[in-house]
């Protein structure tokens, strides 16, 4: 067998087989990632008026529950974030996934992970001497400090805490493409066989659905039950939540292994279907006493995540295939929006803790505002001599 290095070294030799399987890029999957983005926007910006949140007291913003807590909440915050966050990160490694097999085609491994490297690695580490600090600014604020922002940057980077934010999905897909790279280059070339072998998805959509899901239960169920679905993992800045570690691993091999040019095919028809599993999926999740126990509500996070996933990605591929400026706009900006919203968000959510509006005004103006500065700060920032090729 080869070895890594030998591997890198000789990574332009990728099998006529994967580059055969290699197909232009859709918008659809470009357009339905932009628009989880603008999920995860209003994600943070609905969870600073959720109910029953209490900010940090005496400078510690750890005992807050959100980073910023407004004393307008509405109910049906609550409602709305547990939906966003049944599914909504498990679809970003899916589709995080989807475009490996045709880039790594294109490059090869060892350029592949040199590509991943600068492109998130580097994002990470700006991210988190930077955005993160001045994000939880506003939270340590909030929570009653004092101290200059030089003074609470030196003592987060030294002392901590020091939190993730929104960049511990970068560091955990850094991870997965790095892992993908090291099995395949030790595969070799026997890698290809199994996309190629496997039954097309157009004729066995309902079987790839039921595989699909039984991978998913395999990959949380477990491991949810041991640690609970609180707990996180932590490292220095970088974190993720412990339970659904496998969870995203899941989803991302699958995208590696489905590829984009394959499930754009899956639902040339009957794609109604999807979309309705999913609603029913939905109504299942939230019908569901919490009485019944763990067992049963992480089954129905399985079965909603699995169904949302699919249905979002049905409704993209049937409607997403026609080109506009606005969505190819927001596909590129996509990248940078995630890196630039949070701070965003969070110092909007402080400047209007004084407002007098409800809970549902303060939200919309923060997810208006927030989104708007952070597409309009990425497309600036794609603007900038050598900043496109890390954004």
């Amino acid at each position: 067998m080869k070895s890594v290095a030998l591997t890198f070294e000789s990574a332009r030799e990728i099998p006529s087989r994967v580059r055969s399987s290699t197909a232009a890029r859709l918008p659809s999957f470009d357009y339905l990632r932009a628009f989880v983005i603008a999920l995860v926007v209003w994600h943070h910006a609905m969870m600073a008026y959720c109910t029953a949140g209490h900010a940090g007291q005496g400078g510690d913003f750890t005992t807050a529950t959100a980073p910023v807590v407004d004393g307008a909440q509405w109910t049906g915050f609550n409602l709305m974030v547990s939906w966003n966050d049944g599914f909504f990160m498990p679809l970003m490694f899916l589709l995080a996934g989807l475009f490996v097999r045709p880039s790594l085609a294109r490059k090869g491994l060892g350029p592949y992970l040199a590509d991943r490297a600068r492109r998130l690695g580097v994002p990470l580490v700006v991210g988190i001497l930077t955005v993160v600090p001045l994000s939880y600014y506003a939270t340590y604020l909030q929570s009653g400090g004092t101290a200059g922002f030089g003074a609470f940057w030196r003592h987060m980077v030294t002392a901590g805490p020091w939190p993730s934010g929104p960049m511990w999905f970068v560091g955990v897909l850094l991870v997965f493409d790095g892992a993908t790279v090291l099995v395949l280059a030790a595969v070799g070339d026997r890698w290809p066989a199994l996309p190629a072998r496997v039954r097309p998805l157009r004729s066995s959509a309902v079987s790839w659905f039921l595989v699909f899901l039984a991978g998913s239960a395999l990959a949380y169920m477990p491991l949810g039950t041991v640690v609970g679905a609180s707990q996180w993992l932590t490292f220095g800045p970088f974190g993720v939540q412990e339970s659904r570690i496998g969870l995203y691993g899941f989803y991302f091999a699958a995208g590696v292994i489905v590829g984009a040019d394959r499930l754009a095919g899956a639902f040339a028809d009957k794609w109604l279907r999807w979309p309705v599993v999913a609603a029913l999926a939905t109504a299942l999740y939230f019908a569901l006493p919490e009485q019944l126990g763990d067992v049963v509500s992480d089954a129905a996070l399985v079965v909603f995540s699995a169904a949302m996933a699919i249905g979002l990605l049905a409704l993209a591929v049937r409607f997403g295939r026609r080109r506009s400026a606005v969505g190819d706009s927001l596909g590129a900006s996509a990248y940078g929006i995630y890196l630039l919203h949070y701070p965003i968000v969070l110092w909007l959510q402080y400047a209007l803790l004084r407002a007098r509006l409800d809970a549902e005004a303060k939200a919309l103006i923060v997810m208006v505002l927030g989104f708007g500065l952070s597409w309009l700060g990425a497309g600036l920032l794609r603007r900038l001599p050598g900043v496109a090729r890390f954004v």
